[in-house]
């Protein structure tokens, strides 16, 4: 099992799936101290200032100079009243449907509660 995940590729954090002690090795980098289950571990470099970024979303900003390997929580993340206009579904794509008889299909068994089952064969 590996010992850390990453969310997204657009993340500074890497989240720690079991505990981890210092001087561990993810992605090349050393950890700097032990960091908990479930606690962030920053993959570079982050300057005082500069957001913290998982799912590829803004969770806070850096309170001081966070070092790749670095434990990233309370005590070095800072959270900020943010001017954010939330919109949704701006990139509307148009769908296009799959004409009834060109639709995939497979050969099913319609049981008397309506849901669908497949037969298995032993050959």
């Amino acid at each position: 099992m590996t010992s850390f995940v990453r969310l997204s590729n657009f993340d500074n954090v890497v989240t720690a799936t079991k505990t981890l002690q210092a001087n561990e090795t993810i992605e090349g980098i050393k950890t700097l101290q032990s960091v908990p289950t479930g606690h962030k571990i920053a993959s570079c470099d982050i300057k005082k200032g500069n957001q913290i970024t998982k799912y590829a979303q803004c969770i806070g900003y850096a309170s001081v100079d966070i070092k790749a390997g670095e434990h990233v929580h309370t005590h070095n993340v800072e959270f900020r009243n943010t001017q954010t206009d939330y919109e949704f579904s701006t990139e509307k794509n148009p769908v296009d449907f799959v004409a009834h008889d060109a639709r995939d299909t497979f050969m099913g068994f319609r049981r008397a509660n309506g849901s669908i089952g497949t037969r298995n064969y032993i050959a």
